[in-house]
C-alpha cells in the first residue's frame, strides 16, 4: 500500500441520476460495505492495492452503467496529520468488528468455564453453545467482507480467528462431556477467556454515514493530491 515511503489512496468520485433513488441509494450502500472512508458527499478514499483497485473500478463501471459518471484517481496526501486521522477511522472501524468477534468468544468461553467447574452439559446447552457459534461465524464472515486494509488489520483479524478456533476445540470437547479435557483446553487458553468491560461491549466507532446526495461537487479535497 506505500511506494517510496509514499502511502497511495485511491479515491472514487461519483454522481448517479437524482431518479429513481434507489440507484443513489445502491451506490451509498456498497460503498458503506467496502469501509469506504467519505471525505464528503460522492468522495470517498481508501488505501490503494490491488483489491480496492479491483473494487473501485467495478463499481465505477455499475455507476456508469446506471447512466452515472464515476471517476478514480491515485493520491496522496498533502497534510500526514490528516492521513494518519483518516486511516485511524478506518481502522478503528475494522478492528471493532473483529474485536466484537473476540468479546462473544471470550463470554462464550467464561461459560464453558463455569459449566465446566459444575461438570454440566446437556442438550440445551449444547444447542446455546451452536447457536454462539454459528453467530460468531457470521460476524467473522461480515467482518472479512468489509475488510480491505490487508496487513493493517492482520493482527485483529487473525486475533478473531485464532479465539474462534478456540471456542471450537472447547466446544467438541464438551459434546463428549469431557470435562477434564475442556479445563486443560481453558487452562492453555486462559487469555481469551474473561469478561468484557462495558467499554468493549459498546458499538462499532464506524456506524452508517448520512446518505449522499447528488447536491455536492466532485471536487477532490485539498489535503490530498492526484
Amino acid at each position: 500500500m506505500q511506494e517510496h515511503g509514499v502511502m497511495r489512496w485511491l479515491q472514487l468520485t461519483y454522481k448517479v441520476p437524482s431518479e429513481p433513488s434507489q440507484k443513489r441509494v445502491w451506490v451509498w450502500r456498497r460503498l458503506q460495505n467496502l469501509g469506504a472512508y467519505a471525505l464528503q458527499n460522492s468522495v470517498y478514499l481508501l488505501p490503494y492495492s490491488d483489491e480496492v483497485e479491483k473494487l473501485f473500478r467495478q463499481l465505477a463501471h455499475d455507476i456508469q452503467e446506471m447512466g452515472g459518471e464515476a471517476s478514480i484517481f491515485s493520491v496522496v496526501a498533502l497534510d500526514v496529520a490528516d492521513e494518519q486521522r483518516i486511516l485511524h477511522a478506518l481502522l478503528d472501524c475494522r478492528n471493532a468488528d473483529y474485536n466484537k468477534v473476540v468479546n462473544v468468544c471470550a463470554r462464550f468461553l467464561s461459560r464453558a468455564v463455569e459449566l465446566v467447574e459444575k461438570q454440566e452439559w446437556n442438550d440445551q446447552l449444547q444447542a446455546e453453545f451452536s447457536e454462539t457459534l454459528e453467530k460468531v461465524h457470521l460476524s467473522f464472515r461480515s467482518a472479512r467482507r468489509h475488510d480491505v486494509l490487508g496487513s493493517y488489520t492482520a493482527i485483529a483479524r487473525a486475533s478473531a480467528a485464532e479465539a474462534i478456533a478456540v471456542c471450537e476445540q472447547v466446544f467438541r470437547v464438551l459434546q463428549v462431556r469431557d470435562f477434564s479435557r475442556a479445563r486443560r483446553l481453558l487452562e492453555m487458553n486462559y487469555e481469551w477467556t474473561y469478561h468484557p468491560s462495558a467499554a468493549e461491549q459498546t458499538g462499532s466507532p464506524c456506524g452508517e454515514q448520512p446518505e449522499p446526495s447528488n447536491d455536492e461537487p466532485i471536487s477532490p479535497p485539498s489535503s490530498f493530491r492526484v
